[in-house]
């Protein structure tokens, strides 16, 4: 999740100038409508309203490297439901981990395909025994 934090604006101005009260009155009235709705209320909102490309560069940071902007289809219902549960800003994201953890599982089954091809079947009752000694292992019923 993205985290975001306000920082306050000096009432006075630095450069000597008497504050604008046009602006100092927008200001209060900003303060006071950003208090009144849940602080992720907040962040959707400006999350949706930043260009594309901020969310790529923070995006870029947040994965520890380059991105790069793919287009992809799927069911309609499958958009909407990850726009449901991530809001505006989360939808890469989310998208981005589902593939990873896909990856990964795949990685996991290239792997168990080599040692397989090595060294045989798994053994289902080797397996059975090794789930015994485990410390939270349940026998099934």
């Amino acid at each position: 999740m993205m985290v975001m934090s306000v920082q306050p604006v000096a009432a006075e101005p630095d450069d000597g100038q008497e504050p604008d009260p046009q602006l100092s009155a927008l200001e209060e009235a900003l303060r006071a409508a950003l208090g009144a709705v849940p602080h992720d209320q907040v962040l959707r909102c400006v999350v949706a309203a930043l260009p594309p490309a901020v969310l790529i560069e923070h995006s870029a940071r947040l994965h520890g490297g380059r991105v790069r902007k793919v287009s992809v289809s799927m069911p309609e219902e499958l958009a909407e439901a990850v726009r449901a549960r991530t809001g505006a800003g989360g939808f890469s994201r989310y998208v981005t981990d589902a593939v990873h953890e896909k990856v990964r599982l795949d990685l996991l089954d290239d792997l168990s395909a080599e040692l397989e091809a090595e060294f045989g079947p798994i053994d289902e009752e080797g397996v059975r025994q090794a789930m015994r000694l485990w410390p939270d292992y349940e026998e099934e019923q």
